[in-house]
């Protein structure tokens, strides 16, 4: 691909999500960004904006008005003028990505998110660009409501040149809403392994005043109703009802429309007296020494993921995981041999896993080495930036 010039584009404008952790981690290794051949359409000022300058790639201004940029569908219904304004944004997106593609000449265009695909895709269309979809989301009615998938279907249908999803289980989303098996394809996500190393433990449990020898149960992620948190505060409940020892931390933040469900969790923490035994820690930016920390990974969501990027994050470091056995996990774990599995939102199963792997150091060295060979054999960043060499050689060959 050393001919190539691509341009990827994402407009999150306020944290840093895992489609912008895996844009990142991309970007920083494939070996065309040195020679500015890649270059990022994103809002300057954003996290995004901020890490990408430190690459010093060429970085263009893109962003989406207020109506669009807090527009979602997720799950939501969604008033028709907040559609329409939203629509109205979203061709003023298109405009600029226009401009960026004149300025730029890419050879080809990668979008990040579902918003993007649509403004990049039209823009692509009117320069002959081909259009690449980097899908990080399951498009199915357990989170899109049925305009919003039809509308995907059909600008994908006009628009897209390959689409991309980060698993077998989102891939066959999008094959059930009747787009072209040969256009679409899977690349996993993978990670930098020297990003994710175990780190000597300390930091995280000194800042909570825990022993070295007292469990450390953590969930790590967005707080969102989907995701799991409350599910987690249940569990944490449970456990200090019947055990003496084990702490529960809960690492992450809310976007703007969840910080509603992350007040939630914070009112049931103390109203149910486990503010002793759960704790929460901001965002971290390197999650690799928290994970060290850990005893635990616990996975939770409620609905299947697309992927499950911390999983991987958590068995690369070697900390075992715990995870619901729905959608892209199961395209990880191997329940019982690289980590342990329970069926979402069962309370019983996953206290039963958690008491397993506490009960059983072996178990849990076990699991762990295993771990890291999966993520070492099936999950690097290498293998992500082959796969993505291949495609868009591929995709601009014609």
């Amino acid at each position: 691909m050393t001919a190539t010039r691509v341009l990827f584009v994402d407009h999150a404008s306020r944290i840093l999500g895992g489609a912008e952790i895996n844009l990142l981690e991309l970007l920083e290794a494939f070996p065309e960004a040195r020679e500015k051949k890649i270059a990022c359409a994103c809002p300057l000022a954003s996290p995004l904006g901020q890490r990408l300058a430190r690459l010093d790639l060429p970085v263009f201004d893109y962003r989406f008005a207020n109506s669009l940029d807090q527009f979602r569908l997720v799950g939501r219904r969604t008033a028709l003028r907040a559609g329409l304004a939203g629509w109205l944004a979203l061709r003023q997106a298109r405009g600029r990505l226009e401009a960026v593609l004149a300025e730029f000449q890419p050879r080809a265009v990668v979008s990040c998110t579902n918003k993007d695909h649509f403004a990049a895709s039209a823009a692509c269309q009117r320069r002959a660009v081909p259009s690449v979809w980097w899908v990080n989301d399951v498009l199915s009615a357990e989170f899109f409501p049925r305009v919003a998938l039809l509308a995907f279907q059909r600008r994908a249908r006009k628009g897209a040149t390959r689409l991309v999803t980060v698993s077998e289980f989102a891939r066959a989303a999008l094959l059930r809403l009747g787009l072209p098996a040969h256009r679409t394809q899977t690349i996993h996500n993978g990670i930098p392994l020297k990003r994710y190393r175990r780190t000597e433990p300390g930091g995280l449990r000194d800042s909570l005043a825990l022993p070295p020898q007292e469990p450390l149960i953590g969930m790590i992620g967005r707080f969102a109703p989907w995701k799991g948190q409350d599910f987690f505060l249940q569990l944490a409940e449970r456990w200090s009802r019947r055990q003496a020892t084990g702490h529960f931390v809960l690492i992450g933040q809310a976007f703007n429309e969840d910080q509603e469900f992350e007040a939630g969790l914070r009112r049931v923490v103390r109203e149910k007296a486990l503010a002793a035994r759960v704790h929460f820690v901001p965002f971290q930016e390197a999650i690799g020494p928290a994970l060290s920390d850990l005893t635990v990974l616990v996975h939770a969501s409620t609905r299947p993921e697309p992927f499950g990027r911390v999983v991987i994050e958590a068995m690369a470091v070697g900390t075992p995981v715990i995870a619901a056995r729905a959608g892209g996990v199961l395209e990880i774990i191997t329940d019982g041999q690289d980590g342990l599995l329970a069926e979402p939102g069962n309370l019983t199963a996953y206290a039963a896993q958690l008491e397993r792997l506490l009960g059983s150091p072996q178990l849990a060295n076990t699991l762990a080495r295993a771990g890291r060979a999966t993520v070492r054999r099936s999950f690097t960043i290498e293998r992500v930036v082959q796969n993505f060499e291949e495609l868009l050689t591929a995709v601009t060959a014609r």
